[in-house]
């Protein structure tokens, strides 16, 4: 959203101005508002404070950092549980091309009409 023509309130301290391509040109130019060395000297004065934690030293190569990164956490991580045996509803159906009677998984023969099965296939 574009700002209004005109003067605008000041920002945090500072002055809000036009980013239009013609007013940016305009201070550069002529080395106004954010571009005046008033400004420059403004800025460098209002720096923030130094961080609170001392600078560590850079390590020695050939080592590894000590320093915790990321995300930490106090959980205890449970076993994981064993996998409960599969049932036999979860096993595949087969059935036996001669007389389509169920069959269950290395029958040597069926048991209906006692047909030799070959599970070659399978394998």
């Amino acid at each position: 959203m574009a700002l209004p023509k005109g003067s605008h309130p000041n920002k945090n301290g500072r002055r809000v101005y036009s980013q239009s391509a013609r007013a940016v040109k305009h201070r550069q130019e002529n080395k106004i508002g954010e571009f005046s060395d008033d400004y420059a000297a403004a800025a460098e004065t209002t720096q923030p404070p130094a961080s609170e934690n001392p600078q560590e030293l850079p390590i020695p190569s050939g080592e590894f950092s000590t320093e915790a990164i990321g995300v930490t956490t106090t959980a205890t991580i449970a076993a994981p549980e064993v996998p409960l045996a599969p049932h036999t509803e979860d096993q595949p159906n087969y059935f036996c091309e001669n007389c389509k009677g169920k069959i269950s998984l290395m029958d040597t023969e069926c048991p209906t009409c006692e047909e030799t099965m070959d599970w070659s296939g399978l394998t």
